[in-house]
This record gives C-alpha cells, sequence and structure tokens, in this order.
C-alpha cells in the first residue's frame, strides 16, 4: 500500500502531501473482451459505481469462481458502498475458496479491520505473504508470469552490484528521505520509501532527465488515494543505480506524473538489512544473510524496543495500539505523518472532531481532504506518545494507516529483516 511520491505536513497552513504507494493497487488491464461483466466492474469501480461494480464482479464469479483479482474487487466495491455485513462475507468466502491467493492476503488485511474475531474462524496461508503487494489477478500460467512483470517486481541478477556492507545519505525535503540515483547513467533525484513496493516514476520524471519513456498502450491501472479513479500504467526496465548497489535491466513502473520524486520502493533494497540513522542522515545497508541468523545475539522478542513486523507483499505491517485499543499500519518511512483510515477509526471508536485542522492528500489518483486531530496516545511496542496528530483522509482506502515519520524521526532504528523485527535506538 498502499500505498508514495511527496509527502509533506505543515501545520501552520494545514496542509499535507501524503502520496501513499503502500495503498495502490496495480493491475494490468484484463486481456477479456472490454463487454466482459469483469472489464465492466473495472470501469465502474474507477468511475466510483460501487454497487453496479459488485453486481458485474459477481457475474464474473459465476463463470470463474477461482478468480481471486474478481472476489477480492467484488468485496472491496462492497466495502466501498458500505454494506459491511455483504463485505464481510464476501471477504471471508475469498478466504477460505482461495486462501493462498493475493486477493486473500489483502481480505485479510481488511477483516483485520472490519472483523478481527471472524478472521481468526477462517483458514490461515500456507505460504508466505503475496511477492510483490498489488491487486490479486487470477493465477493462471503466462498471465501471471506478465503480471509480475508489468507490475514491476524486482529480481537479483548476476549483473547486479550488491556490496556486504554500503551507508548511503540522504537529503530531507518535509520529513521524506531524498537520494541520489542514477538511472540508465543519469543522475535524478528520488524518495527512499519503504512504504512502496516497487519503484515507481512519472514519465515526467524521465524526460526531465533524458530519458525516452514508455510508449504505446498502458499496460496496467493504478488505483489509490485521491478522486481522479485509475491511472494508466506502463512498465520498463532501467539500470538503476545508488551509491555502490546497482541493479541492472530493472524492472519499475512508470505513469504519467508523478507528484514529486520517483519512488525508490522495496523491491531495489530487497536484499539487504539496513538501519536508518536521522541524526547523521544516513541509510547502513548490510546485505543479508542466507541463513536464519541476525546481526542481533540477543532475543529480540524480550526487547521493548524491538517491534515485530509481517509481510503484506515487501509491505512492512506492525501491530499498534491508539488509545490503548490494537490496531495495524503499514511501517512507511515515505509518509511525512500518521494516517488513519475511515474505517479504522469507527473500529477503534474515535469520533472526527467537528473542529479537526482540513488538509489536503495528494495520490496517484488526484488530491482529496483530510482531516488532523490528535488522538490520545499513539504505542508502539515500549514507545508511546500522547496527544499525538494524526491524519484521515475522507477518500475511503482499502486496508490500514501509514506509521510515519512524525511517530518515530527522533529515533534511529534498524529494519531486520532476517528475524522480523524493527529495531528502535533513541538519539
Amino acid at each position: 500500500m498502499l500505498a508514495g511520491s511527496i509527502r509533506k505536513f505543515l501545520t501552520d497552513m494545514a496542509f499535507s502531501t501524503v502520496v501513499a504507494l503502500t495503498l495502490m493497487a496495480v493491475c494490468p488491464r484484463e486481456s477479456k473482451a472490454a463487454d466482459s461483466p469483469y472489464a465492466a466492474g473495472v470501469k465502474q469501480f474507477s468511475a466510483k459505481n460501487y454497487a453496479a461494480a459488485a453486481i458485474s464482479f459477481k457475474k464474473t464469479l459465476t463463470a470463474e469462481p477461482k478468480n481471486d483479482s474478481a472476489r477480492y474487487y467484488q468485496a472491496l466495491s462492497l466495502h466501498y458502498s458500505k454494506n459491511t455485513v455483504a463485505a464481510k462475507k464476501a471477504y471471508a468466502d475469498l478466504i477460505r475458496s482461495c486462501p493462498d491467493s493475493n486477493g486473500a492476503a489483502y481480505a485479510r488485511v481488511a477483516l483485520s479491520t472490519l472483523d478481527p474475531a471472524l478472521l481468526k474462524t477462517l483458514p490461515a496461508a500456507k505460504r508466505s505473504a503475496i511477492q510483490y503487494a498489488r491487486a490479486p489477478m487470477p493465477n493462471s500460467g503466462d498471465q501471471t508470469q506478465a503480471y509480475s512483470q508489468d507490475y514491476g517486481g524486482g529480481r537479483s541478477s548476476s549483473n547486479d552490484t550488491l556490496p556486504d556492507d554500503c551507508r548511503i545519505y540522504y537529503e530531507l525535503n518535509h520529513g521524506c528521505f531524498v537520494i541520489d540515483a542514477l538511472v540508465n547513467g543519469r543522475p535524478m533525484k528520488m524518495f527512499f520509501d519503504t512504504g512502496a513496493s516497487i519503484c515507481a516514476f512519472g514519465k515526467d520524471n524521465l524526460v526531465a532527465a533524458g530519458i525516452a519513456p514508455p510508449t504505446g498502450k498502458s499496460t496496467g491501472e493504478a488505483v489509490g488515494i485521491g478522486d481522479g479513479g485509475a491511472q494508466a500504467t506502463w512498465g520498463m526496465n532501467v539500470d538503476l543505480k545508488v551509491g555502490p548497489i546497482e541493479r541492472r535491466n530493472f524492472p519499475v513502473k512508470v505513469q504519467t506524473t508523478m507528484a514529486g520524486e520517483p519512488l525508490l520502493g522495496q523491491t531495489f533494497f530487497q536484499d539487504f538489512n539496513y538501519t536508518i540513522d536521522n541524526g547523521a542522515k544516513s541509510i547502513h545497508f548490510v546485505r543479508k544473510k542466507k541463513t536464519s541468523s541476525s546481526a542481533y545475539a540477543t532475543d529480540p522478542s524480550k526487547d521493548p524496543m524491538a517491534v515485530p513486523f509481517t509481510r503484506l507483499g515487501n509491505n512492512l505491517v506492525i501491530n499498534v495500539e491508539v488509545n490503548g485499543r490494537p490496531t495495524q499500519m503499514y511501517f512507511d518511512t515515505g509518509a511525512s505523518i500518521v494516517t488513519l483510515t475511515q474505517a479504522q477509526c469507527r473500529s477503534l471508536g474515535i469520533t472526527i472532531p467537528e473542529d479537526a485542522q482540513v488538509g489536503q492528500t495528494v495520490g496517484i489518483a488526484g488530491s482529496t481532504r483530510t482531516r488532523h486531530f490528535e488522538v490520545q496516545s499513539l504505542r508502539v511496542g515500549g514507545i508511546t506518545v500522547r496527544d499525538f496528530m494524526v491524519a484521515v483522509p475522507d477518500s475511503e482506502m482499502a486496508g490500514i494507516g501509514l506509521l510515519g515519520q512524525t511517530f518515530y524521526s527522533s529515533y534511529q532504528y534498524t529494519i531486520d529483516y532476517d528475524r522480523g523485527y524493527i529495531h528502535f535506538m533513541r538519539r
């Protein structure tokens, strides 16, 4: 998720920009006839005609009961239509019928907020979460391979340069980490974003650097925060270098425009554990070990400053407490602030105050209003902050909110993929 570009929070102007690629679902267009129920459902969903979309996706399931994409979007359409009872049933049916599918992974995230008790009664996945955070598609043959390639999923290559240990420095731009990169040998600024599962560019970013963007018919769509509907996307391969780390012929995602700098997402640094030092403004990368050992000799489960995470694709999901009540968030260094979804507010018993500050969220699909207000407390592991400012976008978002920089900016932290923990240390 999602799912982003430039996110800034200027309290004095009550303005924020929170582009959440974490919460973005990128999915290639179906190769079926344009008038198929699935294609109709996609168009209706993009136009926010959620009731009609739910009907179209249900028709798709009559012929394709194992189409986890149609099942997920049917449930999401019901969710967005505020038919919560039917949405919970649809999410549950998806998990029961396709427990190891990509769609089921997203359905579990939705139910963790809507109905945690129901989720506990449903089958667990027999394999780890999806390889890349994306909206689900039918899992069959060549279509799956084309889907992964179109999505911009990363992979390690023998031509890549992956040092055992290196340090990269960043600049702060309204809470976002800006690093220097080379794309096809051309210098470019990029946002280092743990909340982005992939590396993503705007055509405008490429043109400004003198790189020819992809042409022809778009190969996918991006659906995310904002009121502009689905955005066309293209896949392309580039040589991407940051410091001594270099990926050659590396798949990335391109959309028409990007609100700010392009995103350096998880697929680029997936082979590394890393420590972010906000004091030194550096990221220390250490290549992952091939064994299950970790650089930490002690048991992290006994350390209150070590916060466990689970994976949803390449995204990191952590348990938090808001006003003493449990929920989940994406750990997102690309978000300058902390966000909650409207569904989370309802499940947590939080009422958005009438005098909440009003801001603007700019996402991949345009802009939407946000409301900013303080919660009594926000707790992550051994860290508790009181009277803490959060933001809630008006646009409904599937899944969960973002734990951004305002919560942990005074800490140094290491993301330890070997054990699945984020280790915090107060500076």
